[in-house]
């Protein structure tokens, strides 16, 4: 991976983060309609989990002298 897809791939991870935080509030503030039933915390937890792996990759990437 070069740096544009770690960046891509942190971008990505934190859009997706917020946009499932935001489903999990809309859950809690109405918590019989069709937006319950989605995993939220699932995909907050795969959000935060690109965004580590994005993170220690540009950490690598700096470290080997690839930026």
């Amino acid at each position: 991976m070069d740096l544009q897809n770690t960046i891509a791939l942190l971008v990505g991870g934190i859009l997706f983060t917020i946009v499932a935080s935001l489903g999990d509030h809309a859950r809690r503030r109405t918590p019989l309609a069709w937006h319950a039933y989605i995993p939220w915390h699932a995909m907050i937890f795969g959000g935060v989990a690109a965004v580590l792996f994005g993170a220690v990759h540009l950490y690598g990437l700096a470290r080997a002298g690839g930026l």
